[in-house]
């Protein structure tokens, strides 16, 4: 008898355990959805006036304020795909990458799975893209200073060869001078 009560008691003792449990994730899950249509309705709305960095703000708070909500997941999609927005002058592909990817190994998170998983990819393009243009305006640059260097060289060895045809055609000249003093001087 006395293992019967024990077992009703745990038991009891269990089932009130969940009971609390279960009301705290009740009462903060419909606050965090309750929330979350205000906060992407802020976030969409200073997006929209190009407010980026506000709207990333206010998606961050709501993740920390309701860590481990749907709608906390949520937030964090839609965080890089903001930072993806090229309006966003403040938003960076790698950025992106690492939100989505962060967005992604969350096993939960199934709403925007495959467009997370385009947008990912889209931004891994779009960043190595980027590197190649720079690589390549950078090999560019490098092309254009050798060969500004090369035309420099040339300058230089033009002016050299301009310098000693002066000095040639001022030895001429003085040559010349002399012979034509030396024939004056006979021919008087």
């Amino acid at each position: 008898m006395k293992r019967g009560i024990r077992t009703t008691v745990g038991l009891v003792s269990l089932t009130l355990a969940l009971a609390g449990c279960a009301t705290a994730v009740h009462r903060t899950m419909p606050q965090a959805a309750g929330e979350w249509i205000y906060v992407l309705g802020s976030a969409k709305e200073a997006a929209s006036e190009g407010r980026y960095s506000d709207a990333d703000r206010v998606l961050q708070d709501f993740m920390l304020a309701y860590a481990g909500a749907p709608e906390a997941r949520e937030a964090a999609y839609w965080r890089a795909l903001l930072t993806l927005d090229p309006a966003n002058r403040g938003g960076d592909t790698r950025s992106a990458e690492m939100q989505l990817d962060e967005y992604l190994s969350d096993t939960a998170s199934t709403l925007h799975r495959t467009e997370a998983l385009t947008l990912n990819r889209l931004a891994a393009a779009i960043d190595s893209l980027g590197r190649r243009h720079r690589i390549s305006v950078t090999s560019s640059d490098a092309a254009r200073a050798e060969q500004a260097e090369r035309a420099d060289q040339r300058e230089a060895e033009l002016q050299k060869e301009i310098q000693r045809l002066k000095e040639q055609l001022e030895k001429t000249t003085a040559e010349l001078e002399r012979i034509k003093k030396r024939l004056s001087e006979k021919n008087p």
